[in-house]
């Protein structure tokens, strides 16, 4: 019954997770890995495009944000 279904078409949360498999698949699992190496590449970018580095901003206190918990 599915069989005549026409295929959906594919979304960007179907491209991002093929790349996500594609990473993992790369470093076998490691997020660690794949952070220090993705790190290491925007890095040389950013020397290399003389751009700064990205400041993150802190993290969110969920106490102080007025939820209850």
């Amino acid at each position: 019954m599915t069989k005549d279904l026409p295929k959906p078409e594919e979304t960007g949360v179907t491209d991002v997770r093929r790349v996500r498999e594609s990473i993992a698949r790369q470093h076998n699992g490691n997020l660690a890995e794949h952070v220090a190496e993705s790190n290491r590449i925007a890095d040389a970018l950013r020397d290399t495009l003389r751009l700064g580095h990205v400041v993150q901003p802190p993290s969110r206190d969920a106490h102080k944000s007025g939820s209850k918990v």
